[in-house]
Protein backbone atom coordinates (compact mmCIF):
# COMPACT_ATOMS: atom_id res chain seq x y z
CA UNK A 1 0.00 0.00 0.00
CA UNK A 2 2.60 2.46 0.91
CA UNK A 3 4.38 2.03 -2.41
CA UNK A 4 1.14 2.55 -4.05
CA UNK A 5 0.75 5.72 -2.43
CA UNK A 6 4.24 6.77 -3.21
CA UNK A 7 4.12 6.18 -6.64
CA UNK A 8 0.44 8.00 -6.81
CA UNK A 9 2.20 11.23 -5.06
CA UNK A 10 5.38 11.25 -7.46
CA UNK A 11 3.02 11.30 -11.00
CA UNK A 12 0.39 13.52 -9.35
CA UNK A 13 2.69 16.55 -9.10
CA UNK A 14 3.19 17.05 -12.48
CA UNK A 15 -0.16 17.57 -12.96
CA UNK A 16 -1.59 19.15 -9.71
CA UNK A 17 1.87 21.64 -10.45
CA UNK A 18 0.55 22.67 -14.26
CA UNK A 19 -3.00 22.39 -14.12
CA UNK A 20 -2.53 24.90 -10.69
CA UNK A 21 -0.22 27.43 -12.68
CA UNK A 22 -3.12 27.29 -15.31
CA UNK A 23 -5.32 28.08 -12.94
CA UNK A 24 -2.90 31.09 -11.76
CA UNK A 25 -3.25 32.47 -15.24
CA UNK A 26 -7.21 32.40 -16.12
CA UNK A 27 -6.94 35.73 -13.99
CA UNK A 28 -7.32 39.32 -14.41
CA UNK A 29 -4.32 39.73 -12.82
CA UNK A 30 -2.39 37.98 -15.72
CA UNK A 31 -4.11 39.70 -18.22
CA UNK A 32 -3.24 43.09 -16.88
CA UNK A 33 0.48 42.34 -16.51
CA UNK A 34 0.38 41.11 -19.98
CA UNK A 35 -1.22 43.19 -21.58
CA UNK A 36 0.97 46.06 -20.28
CA UNK A 37 4.33 44.71 -21.76
CA UNK A 38 5.99 46.66 -23.38
CA UNK A 39 6.73 43.66 -26.14
CA UNK A 40 2.86 42.88 -26.41
CA UNK A 41 1.47 44.03 -29.99
CA UNK A 42 -1.32 46.54 -29.80
CA UNK A 43 -4.67 45.42 -31.62
CA UNK A 44 -4.11 46.59 -35.49
CA UNK A 45 -8.41 47.04 -35.60
CA UNK A 46 -8.62 49.65 -32.93
CA UNK A 47 -9.50 47.74 -29.47
CA UNK A 48 -7.18 49.99 -26.94
CA UNK A 49 -5.87 48.89 -23.29
CA UNK A 50 -9.22 49.06 -21.63
CA UNK A 51 -11.51 47.74 -24.48
CA UNK A 52 -9.02 44.73 -24.51
CA UNK A 53 -8.80 44.49 -20.91
CA UNK A 54 -12.88 44.39 -20.48
CA UNK A 55 -13.27 42.13 -23.42
CA UNK A 56 -10.52 39.77 -22.05
CA UNK A 57 -11.77 39.91 -18.55
CA UNK A 58 -15.15 38.66 -19.60
CA UNK A 59 -13.63 35.71 -22.10
CA UNK A 60 -11.60 34.45 -18.75
CA UNK A 61 -14.63 34.76 -16.12
CA UNK A 62 -16.95 32.64 -18.78
CA UNK A 63 -14.48 29.86 -18.87
CA UNK A 64 -13.39 30.10 -15.22
CA UNK A 65 -16.76 30.45 -13.40
CA UNK A 66 -18.92 27.69 -16.61
CA UNK A 67 -21.34 30.65 -17.16
CA UNK A 68 -23.40 30.19 -20.36
CA UNK A 69 -22.65 30.88 -23.59
CA UNK A 70 -25.15 33.99 -23.32
CA UNK A 71 -22.64 35.34 -21.44
CA UNK A 72 -19.74 36.29 -24.54
CA UNK A 73 -22.76 36.07 -27.39
CA UNK A 74 -24.73 39.35 -25.66
CA UNK A 75 -21.25 41.39 -25.92
CA UNK A 76 -21.50 44.13 -28.09
CA UNK A 77 -19.19 46.76 -29.91
CA UNK A 78 -21.30 49.54 -31.21
CA UNK A 79 -24.10 47.38 -31.92
CA UNK A 80 -21.91 45.05 -33.49
CA UNK A 81 -21.62 41.66 -32.10
CA UNK A 82 -18.22 40.91 -30.16
CA UNK A 83 -17.81 37.30 -31.44
CA UNK A 84 -18.85 35.81 -34.50
CA UNK A 85 -20.63 32.02 -34.35
CA UNK A 86 -17.26 29.98 -35.06
CA UNK A 87 -15.41 31.98 -32.09
CA UNK A 88 -18.36 31.56 -30.08
CA UNK A 89 -18.50 27.56 -30.66
CA UNK A 90 -14.59 27.44 -29.96
CA UNK A 91 -15.12 29.53 -26.58
CA UNK A 92 -17.64 26.06 -25.90
CA UNK A 93 -15.31 23.45 -26.60
CA UNK A 94 -12.53 25.50 -24.72
CA UNK A 95 -14.91 25.75 -21.51
CA UNK A 96 -15.62 22.32 -21.52
CA UNK A 97 -11.38 21.20 -21.77
CA UNK A 98 -11.06 23.66 -18.62
CA UNK A 99 -13.95 22.67 -16.92
CA UNK A 100 -12.74 18.69 -16.89
CA UNK A 101 -9.35 19.71 -16.80
CA UNK A 102 -10.14 21.90 -13.16
CA UNK A 103 -12.57 19.29 -12.28
CA UNK A 104 -9.47 16.48 -12.65
CA UNK A 105 -7.32 18.85 -10.99
CA UNK A 106 -9.71 19.19 -7.64
CA UNK A 107 -9.93 15.30 -7.88
CA UNK A 108 -6.53 14.72 -8.01
CA UNK A 109 -5.19 17.24 -5.20
CA UNK A 110 -8.13 15.37 -2.77
CA UNK A 111 -7.02 12.16 -3.57
CA UNK A 112 -2.98 13.18 -3.44
CA UNK A 113 -3.57 15.43 0.43
CA UNK A 114 -5.27 11.90 1.28
CA UNK A 115 -2.04 9.71 0.46
CA UNK A 116 0.46 12.06 1.15
CA UNK A 117 -1.77 12.31 4.92
CA UNK A 118 -1.37 8.84 5.15
CA UNK A 119 2.20 8.24 4.48
CA UNK A 120 3.18 11.52 6.89
CA UNK A 121 0.52 9.70 9.78
CA UNK A 122 3.25 7.05 11.11
CA UNK A 123 6.51 8.09 11.94
CA UNK A 124 8.01 4.66 10.32
CA UNK A 125 6.04 5.81 6.95
CA UNK A 126 7.22 9.66 6.61
CA UNK A 127 10.65 9.03 4.90
CA UNK A 128 8.78 7.16 2.05
CA UNK A 129 6.64 10.50 1.55
CA UNK A 130 9.60 12.87 1.91
CA UNK A 131 11.21 10.60 -0.86
CA UNK A 132 7.97 10.84 -3.20
CA UNK A 133 8.01 14.94 -2.47
CA UNK A 134 11.68 14.59 -4.03
CA UNK A 135 11.38 12.41 -6.97
CA UNK A 136 7.73 14.22 -7.45
CA UNK A 137 9.24 17.27 -7.76
CA UNK A 138 12.41 15.70 -10.23
CA UNK A 139 10.22 14.56 -12.16
CA UNK A 140 7.69 17.28 -12.71
CA UNK A 141 10.88 19.17 -13.42
CA UNK A 142 12.23 17.16 -16.18
CA UNK A 143 8.87 16.77 -17.65
CA UNK A 144 8.35 20.53 -17.42
CA UNK A 145 12.25 21.36 -19.00
CA UNK A 146 11.38 18.97 -21.85
CA UNK A 147 8.19 20.29 -22.98
CA UNK A 148 9.11 23.95 -22.38
CA UNK A 149 12.56 23.32 -24.39
CA UNK A 150 10.29 21.82 -27.18
CA UNK A 151 7.96 24.93 -26.97
CA UNK A 152 11.27 27.32 -27.50
CA UNK A 153 12.61 25.84 -30.28
CA UNK A 154 9.53 24.57 -32.91
CA UNK A 155 6.53 26.91 -30.81
CA UNK A 156 4.41 27.02 -33.94
CA UNK A 157 4.76 23.05 -34.25
CA UNK A 158 4.27 22.93 -30.74
CA UNK A 159 0.95 25.02 -30.82
CA UNK A 160 -0.78 23.07 -33.51
CA UNK A 161 0.29 19.81 -31.96
CA UNK A 162 -1.37 21.29 -28.66
CA UNK A 163 -4.72 21.94 -29.98
CA UNK A 164 -4.91 18.94 -32.49
CA UNK A 165 -5.06 17.17 -28.86
CA UNK A 166 -7.42 19.10 -27.40
CA UNK A 167 -9.46 20.73 -29.86
CA UNK A 168 -11.61 19.06 -33.63
CA UNK A 169 -9.55 20.28 -36.77
CA UNK A 170 -10.33 23.71 -37.74
CA UNK A 171 -12.32 24.85 -35.62
CA UNK A 172 -9.51 26.85 -33.58
CA UNK A 173 -7.84 28.99 -36.53
CA UNK A 174 -9.17 32.37 -37.00
CA UNK A 175 -8.75 35.22 -38.80
CA UNK A 176 -6.30 37.76 -37.88
CA UNK A 177 -9.42 40.39 -37.63
CA UNK A 178 -11.25 37.98 -35.37
CA UNK A 179 -11.68 39.12 -31.79
CA UNK A 180 -10.02 36.15 -30.48
CA UNK A 181 -6.78 36.99 -31.93
CA UNK A 182 -7.36 40.81 -31.39
CA UNK A 183 -8.16 39.71 -27.68
CA UNK A 184 -5.33 36.67 -27.55
CA UNK A 185 -2.77 37.00 -30.30
CA UNK A 186 0.05 33.89 -30.54
CA UNK A 187 2.43 36.21 -28.29
CA UNK A 188 0.12 35.84 -25.53
CA UNK A 189 -0.11 31.82 -26.01
CA UNK A 190 3.49 32.09 -26.37
CA UNK A 191 4.21 34.20 -22.58
CA UNK A 192 1.19 32.69 -21.10
CA UNK A 193 3.31 28.40 -22.27
CA UNK A 194 6.20 29.60 -20.74
CA UNK A 195 4.61 31.00 -17.64
CA UNK A 196 3.13 28.09 -17.19
CA UNK A 197 6.33 26.19 -17.39
CA UNK A 198 8.40 28.41 -15.54
CA UNK A 199 5.89 28.51 -12.50
CA UNK A 200 5.60 24.73 -12.49
CA UNK A 201 9.53 23.84 -12.62
CA UNK A 202 9.56 26.67 -10.27
CA UNK A 203 7.11 24.44 -8.24
CA UNK A 204 8.81 21.06 -8.70
CA UNK A 205 12.36 22.43 -8.55
CA UNK A 206 10.92 23.94 -4.66
CA UNK A 207 9.17 20.39 -3.57
CA UNK A 208 12.61 18.95 -4.50
CA UNK A 209 14.46 20.51 -2.33
CA UNK A 210 11.27 20.13 0.37
CA UNK A 211 11.71 16.70 0.04
CA UNK A 212 15.49 16.45 0.39
CA UNK A 213 15.98 18.51 3.22
CA UNK A 214 13.14 17.21 5.43
CA UNK A 215 14.31 13.45 4.76
CA UNK A 216 18.24 14.33 5.15
CA UNK A 217 18.32 17.10 7.51
CA UNK A 218 20.15 16.49 11.24
CA UNK A 219 17.96 15.57 14.51
CA UNK A 220 15.05 14.07 12.28
CA UNK A 221 13.99 10.41 14.39
CA UNK A 222 13.94 8.49 10.60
Amino acid sequence: MTTFLKFYVIFSLPVLLVLGSVRLLITDQYLAIEYRKASFPEDPYGFDLSQRLESASANLRYVRANQPIKALADQRLEDTPVYNQRELKHMQDVQRVYQLAINVWHAILGLSLLAMLMLTWSVDTRPIFFTALQWGGLVTAGLIAAIGFLALIAWKAWFVVFHQVFFTPGTWSFNNSDTLIRLFPEKFWFDAALTIAGLALLGGLLLAFAGWYWKTRPGNRY
